[in-house]
């Protein structure tokens, strides 16, 4: 894709993910000379989520009004007067944009985490009933009261059209799709994604991501429980089980998008490469430098990708620019960052704003943050791959 197009591609997306009317664009000068009324301004805004009461969060996911889930902690409590007091790490999801947060209220003795949440703000993932049985939970929009879905399992991804996504680990190893609510374990709510020679019961799946068209990705064992290599497919009711990375010794899928792309690491001859499927096929492009320790952790419908890759034996955040994984973002050294005192950035997810939801170090403690881009500039480096420079009017 031409310099060009791609500038007229981002324009495109500024306007749906940033709602930014392109008549500001049209008139906007260029770094170089800039008119009179606009200044240089922040291309990002990064922003530190709260917690409850205590020094730390952790960021697991967003959905595209901002809403971030995770788990924060507590000021120390007394929960028992012959014990001294305790920092408990209770589940959250925030208000739309990182704003405030509402703790999930589980029945576990620990508080559970949450793994997934959807554009209506249900949020699902894993607790305990007391102290030990494992019971995944499904809680409404904008209501932190959880539900029990299933025994020894744990939910892990939740989409728009109202499906969840499950791993069940007792009679067998299933990796299962069904209804948001408590389905039939036993009935005909729940769909077992099937892979070819996958016995349950000597073997191992693991369920990766779900989308809003119901394809799925999952990792599976055939050799043997627990044990290595993974193997990587995308499945569907459609299309059953596609494998990725055919070749590849090894392969991992971490999260599929709407069009069905899914991004994940694979091992060729002892090295290990990330890696994203192109749109509404299976062919992979690969992501980063060999030997760079590329981590994906998130794809949005952009095709976007957010990780952790290392540079000069230093690891650093990243995330490609919209529409060309080519082009990538240094997060941990853009100026709004360092400035505000963050280091160690490590992305959760990201939405289809371009918002980046992660943990960071922050002040000597981990804290989950919320970035989020100010202009469609903010995705233009520059042909060194220095990070832009942004304006805005001043009025």
């Amino acid at each position: 894709m031409s310099k060009i197009n791609l500038e007229r591609s981002l324009i495109r997306f500024a306007c749906v993910a940033l709602s930014v009317a392109p008549a500001s664009f049209a008139d906007a000068p260029g770094p170089s000379t800039p008119a009179k009324g606009w200044v240089q301004s922040d291309c990002w805004q990064i922003h530190p989520l709260s917690t409850f009461g205590g020094s730390f969060s952790v960021a697991a996911g967003l959905n595209d009004a901002g809403q971030i889930i995770g788990n924060a902690a507590t000021e120390p409590r007394i929960l028992d007067p012959a014990d001294p007091p305790v920092t408990l790490v209770l589940p959250f999801f925030s208000a739309p944009n990182g704003g405030v947060l509402t703790q999930i209220i589980t029945d576990g003795y620990f508080g559970g985490r949450p793994l997934a949440i959807n554009d209506a703000g249900q949020t699902v993932g894993v607790s305990t009933i007391g102290r030990s049985f494992p019971v995944s939970f499904v809680t409404d929009s904008g209501n932190g009261d959880s539900r029990n879905t299933l025994a020894y399992s744990e939910a892990v991804d939740i989409n728009n059209t109202g499906q969840t996504l499950w791993n069940i680990w007792y009679p067998y190893f299933r990796s299962v799709i069904g209804p948001n609510e408590q389905p039939d374990l036993y009935g005909t709510d729940l769909i077992d994604i099937a892979i070819p020679n996958f016995d349950p019961y000597a073997s191992y799946i693991e369920s990766a991501a779900l989308n809003d068209s119901g394809q799925v990705a999952v990792n599976v064992n055939i050799a043997g429980r627990f044990q290595e290599p993974t193997l990587a497919y995308r499945w569907s009711v459609a299309e059953g089980a596609v494998a990725l990375a055919p070749d590849a010794t090894s392969s991992r899928a971490i999260d599929i998008n709407n069009a069905g792309q899914v991004v994940g690491i694979a091992t060729y001859q002892g090295v290990t490469r990330a890696f994203v499927t192109r749109r509404y096929s299976t062919a992979l492009v690969m992501l980063g430098r060999q030997g760079d320790n590329n981590e994906p952790a998130a794809i949005n419908n952009w095709g976007q990708v957010v990780g952790t890759h290392t540079i000069d034996g230093v690891t650093h955040a990243y995330a490609t620019v919209p529409l060309n994984v080519a082009g990538t973002i240094d997060l941990d050294t853009l100026t709004e960052v360092t400035r505000d005192g963050w280091s160690n950035l490590r992305p959760a997810g990201i939405n289809d704003r371009g918002q980046i939801a992660g943990t960071g170090t922050l002040g000597g403690f981990d804290m989950a943050f919320l970035l989020t881009p100010q202009s469609i500039l903010a995705w233009l480096p520059d042909q060194n791959g220095q990070h832009a420079t942004c304006y805005r009017w001043n009025r």
